[in-house]
């Protein structure tokens, strides 16, 4: 009977199993190069995109509601000089006011129809945006108008209000007021820029 002469396996100095011949042996060291590899591009693209993305500014936070804001109501409506054919309508007209103090700086062209109503003003005031922001909200909700949106505005610092009011004339009004951030100056003053908008919205809005 004859006997199967037992295969030698080759060895290293260590004594492992060497791989058969002609298969390269495999070394972990390179094979762990490849995922590092990786988590480095990886890690070069996110800073790389990072630093492309332009940083977005903290939207400034709505202001708390005050009991009162120290400001007393201007006689008379500021969109008066700016009457047509009877549009705004007196229970709309009559609803808006402005804090005594401020200033007219500038009338901007709203880009409105010609057959509807859409005047913007814009004045500067030495009280606090808190302030003004109370104000308005007050005077704005005790004279019936309805205020749908309090919040950032577009492409503008500060905060915007927006309210609504049906009018007599069987339309809707809208009045938006952006009131920026308060500006101090060197010698201890303040200023605050409020921009009032006030347009025919829809007649079933």
């Amino acid at each position: 009977m004859a006997t199967e002469t037992p295969i030698t396996i080759e060895r290293d100095r260590r004594g492992r199993p060497l791989p058969p011949p002609g298969v390269a042996p495999t070394s972990l060291k390179w094979a762990a190069i490849v995922p590092i590899t990786a988590l480095i591009v990886l890690a070069l693209f996110i800073i790389v995109n990072s630093m492309d993305s332009p940083e977005r500014p903290p939207s400034a936070p709505v202001p708390k509601l005050q009991k009162a804001s120290g400001l007393t109501v201007k006689a008379g409506s500021p969109f008066t000089p700016f009457i047509v054919a009877g549009e705004p309508p007196p229970d709309i007209l009559n609803t808006l006011v402005i804090p005594a103090g401020v200033t007219l700086v500038r009338t901007p062209h709203t880009g409105g129809s010609a057959t509807s109503f859409d005047h913007t003003l814009v004045y500067t005031s030495p009280a606090s945006a808190q302030s003004l922001y109370t104000f308005f909200h007050n005077e704005l909700r005790s004279r019936g108008w309805r205020i749908f949106s309090s919040g950032p505005p577009v492409n503008h610092p500060g905060v915007e209000m927006l309210a609504q009011k049906a009018g007599s004339d069987s339309w809707y009004w809208e009045a938006g007021v952006i009131i920026s951030p308060t500006k101090f100056k060197s010698d201890g003053s303040q200023s605050t820029e409020v921009t009032f908008r006030l347009y025919q919205a829809s007649s079933d809005a």
